[in-house]
């Protein structure tokens, strides 16, 4: 027999469930009972570390009461917004999943909403966790990576259910789907040729209705999304780096694009240093830059720099992976590839090493063998300025040593 198809789009608004937290999972779970879900538990997690204690409840829960307690327990401990879980009866008879949500913070410990049913889909359970996210966190463990803190602050200035982060990446465009609370619900990678890529490579902002409707925004339509607004976003030099996206369950501010438009200047930027295990350097009032910091974004074994004095190249500095100096030698290689940049004025490769020339008097020179030198150059100087390489292409002469 054919599961039918549980109706999580006929869930209420969030802004249509109760602000506290107590009455808004008692609620949760009489709606969640509704459209099918065959027991449905509202945990309330003592901060004391006693057992966790019934707070609300619909469908066939007291079965379930013990297992709940250690679902809700281990959701609170990892910080998620959705814990998923399968397990069976004692005997064997009968495979359970659970979806473990946390819905706030109540006087001396945390709520967490428990769905279980046999057939309960982890789109399902994504779909229950963006519709009860908290938007308040304070004395909550929330996993959601460096952005999980601009997200949450997007999701309340613009009164939106979920925040996406839609960044090129080395092959397509790495989604990341964030809820109410900051937390992350979801990556995907998808084609860049999908409406994120095309926001991203003009610049542009603008809102959407009828996400199915529309190629790379399936899964915020899957989780109950009806309306999403998106924008283009920059590194801060002109560089594009993909897309940011707001989305609601219910309608968005006419306006929310024009907003966004006018953010994109600041959040571009803002998003790459949280993404960034390194500092960015910042060019001085003078132009010049701190070796350090340029060798520890580059991140290679080895990085030099060499000025051409009457042609020839004199070495300035010398870099170790984390910007200390570097106390070895010049090797022929080395040599090679930085005489050759200087008079072909172009990036030259080798199997694990790149010299590019950089203006008219300066070579950038990079070794390592677990990592394509010539693109960490190239990364590192985007962060800094416009295109180090000249012209509006990204792309980078190289010849093959």
């Amino acid at each position: 027999m054919e599961r039918r198809r549980r109706r999580t789009d006929r869930l209420p608004l969030t802004e249509q469930l109760p602000a506290d937290p107590l009455a808004r999972a008692r609620v949760a779970c009489d709606h969640a009972a509704a459209i099918g879900f065959e027991s449905v538990v509202a945990m309330h997690v003592p901060d004391d570390g006693s057992q966790g204690v019934v707070s609300g409840a619909a469908g066939r829960a007291e079965p379930l009461v013990d297992v709940a307690r250690g679902i809700a327990r281990r959701a609170l401990h990892d910080g998620r917004p959705l814990q998923l879980v399968d397990t069976e009866d004692r005997i064997g008879a009968r495979r359970w999943r659970h979806a473990a949500v946390p819905i706030g913070r109540v006087a001396g410990g945390t709520l967490v909403l428990v769905a279980s049913d046999p057939n309960l889909s982890q789109r399902e359970g994504q779909a229950l966790a963006t519709w009860v996210a908290p938007a308040t966190t304070a004395g909550m463990t929330v996993r959601g990576g460096p952005c999980a803190s601009l997200a949450r602050g997007l999701a309340n200035e613009f009164d939106a259910d979920a925040v996406v982060l839609a960044l090129f990446a080395s092959s397509g465009i790495l989604l990341n789907m964030h809820v109410r609370s900051g937390g992350l619900l979801h990556s995907a990678r998808v084609p860049s040729d999908t409406v994120w890529g095309e926001v991203a490579r003009h610049g542009a902002a603008f809102t959407l209705g009828d996400l199915p409707l529309h190629s790379g925004v399936e899964l915020l339509a899957s989780v109950g999304m009806r309306n999403a607004a998106l924008v283009g976003l920059e590194n801060g030099n002109g560089i594009a780096i993909g897309a940011l996206g707001v989305a609601s369950a219910g309608e968005l501010d006419v306006d929310v694009a024009h907003h966004l438009l006018a953010r994109a200047p600041v959040i571009g930027p803002d998003i790459m240093t949280r993404l960034s295990s390194t500092q960015v350097p910042v060019p001085a009032a003078d132009g010049s830059v701190d070796l350090h910091l340029l060798a520890a974004r580059v991140g290679c074994e080895r990085f030099v720099m060499y000025e051409l004095v009457d042609t020839e190249p004199q070495l300035i500095a010398a870099h170790a992976r984390d910007g200390s100096r570097a106390v070895d030698t010049a090797d022929e290689l080395e040599k090679q590839l930085v005489g050759w940049a200087a008079r072909k004025g172009v990036g030259v490769v080798s199997d694990d090493a790149a010299a590019v020339l950089i203006g008219d008097h300066t070579v950038l020179y990079a070794r390592d063998g677990n990592k394509r030198a010539l693109d960490c150059l190239r990364l590192a100087l985007q962060d800094v300025r416009r295109n180090p390489f000249g012209g509006e292409d990204d792309s980078v002469d190289a010849d093959a040593a």
